[in-house]
């Protein structure tokens, strides 16, 4: 069974283990993004899901800009 995007799995190993997983993105041969109702948006490798004849929908996984670091506000220098 081909591992394209929207295709719903079972996760075969690791802590996700038996939960149902939808695969946002092909990130290469080995991995892909995954995400599910009970399973957070993550990369896993193929070799740990086990495709079904099911599809779902895809979701566009948000990337949100990172905050800029704020700079601390200069102290005054204190007069001797």
């Amino acid at each position: 069974m081909i591992m394209d995007a929207g295709r719903i799995c079972i996760v075969r190993a690791g802590s996700d283990s038996g939960k149902e997983v939808v695969v946002n993105e092909i990130i290469d041969k080995n991995f892909v993004m995954i995400s599910g109702e009970s399973v957070k948006q993550r990369k896993i490798n193929i070799k740990h899901l086990e495709p079904t004849s099911k599809k779902g929908a895809v979701i566009v996984p948000i990337r949100k800009e990172e905050p800029k670091a704020k700079k601390a506000p200069k102290k005054a220098e204190e007069k001797k």
